[in-house]
């Protein structure tokens, strides 16, 4: 958007690209991005809700804005001016393609292991593309929407998690706050600390490896008013609880799981590689 804008006005200040009192970037609408990526032969949407919501970018594009400030651009004729936009979107229309065509997380699904160990080889299929975070959060994400399909359960961007306020965290379901991490750290107990000064209950899942730590850093520092529980168990228990702890339906009940985190990720998310590739034994 920032060279489309570049072809009217060559305006090399960040500010100039910025919407009128917000650090918000000019025209980053979902339409206009896709009308972009259409020159380019790009009809799979990109950004559900355009750029808009992405706080780094000014500080990503400045560098950009820099580099065309010091390449020859401003002194070529309009014609030639805008086939070097050509070439430079072009570029970036291919990599949007590469993120659509990126190989989605695998795992290897057998039916005589548990729900919960299903969980972790997911989990560690994604930490193999340094992911886990990300996709840690979406299957909470997945559980809660399934498991309370009456509730508006928050769907963002993992990048843009915990953006709204401290007391938000990453999901809330009455008066009570999930907080989704792959590394707890010291901001994620003071959230927790403000969610209980606040009245609210808090929860804190991480990785199966880290439950220990957090739960004694938790107590330590928090005492005993914060869940602190481990990824793995929290989703899977929630598979077994929808097949009513009946095996034959653990399948049928992992797959739903799964479509489900795919369409949130879908709904959000640039990089579908953060999709589940559904084994072929679990498709219906």
């Amino acid at each position: 958007m920032i060279l489309e804008n570049l072809r009217d006005d060559l305006a090399f200040n960040i500010e100039s690209h910025k919407t009128e009192g917000s650090d918000q970037l000019k025209n980053a609408s979902r339409a206009n991005v896709q009308r972009i990526l259409a020159r380019f032969q790009e009809t799979r949407v990109l950004l559900q809700e355009g750029g808009r919501t992405n706080r780094g970018l000014m500080t990503n594009l400045t560098p950009l804005l820099a580099s065309l400030r010091d390449s020859n651009i401003i002194r070529l004729k309009q014609g030639d001016r805008d086939m070097a936009i050509d070439k430079m979107q072009s570029f970036l229309a291919d990599r949007a393609k590469d993120l659509f065509n990126a190989d989605k997380i695998s795992f290897e699904y057998s039916s005589n292991i548990s729900s919960r160990e299903i969980v972790d080889k997911i989990l560690e299929a994604a930490g193999n593309r340094q992911k886990i975070g990300e996709v840690a959060e979406y299957l909470v994400g997945a559980k809660l929407a399934l498991r309370f399909p009456s509730y508006d359960i928050r769907n963002s961007a993992a990048s843009a998690a915990d953006e709204q306020t401290d007391e938000q965290g990453d999901f809330r379901i009455n008066d009570c706050v999930f907080h989704v991490t792959a590394s707890p750290n010291r901001g994620h107990y003071d959230k927790c600390n403000r969610n209980l000064a606040n009245g609210l209950r808090a929860f804190l899942l991480v990785p199966d490896e880290k439950l220990s730590g957090a739960r004694q850093i938790a107590e330590q520092d928090i005492g005993k008013g914060v869940s602190v529980e481990s990824i793995q168990s929290f989703v899977s228990q929630n598979i077994e609880e929808l097949s009513a702890f009946a095996g034959d339906k653990v399948a049928e009940n992992l797959r739903s799981l799964l479509e489900k985190y795919n369409e949130r990720v879908g709904e959000v998310e640039t990089d579908l590689s953060l999709q589940i590739k559904i084994p072929t034994s679990l498709k219906r």
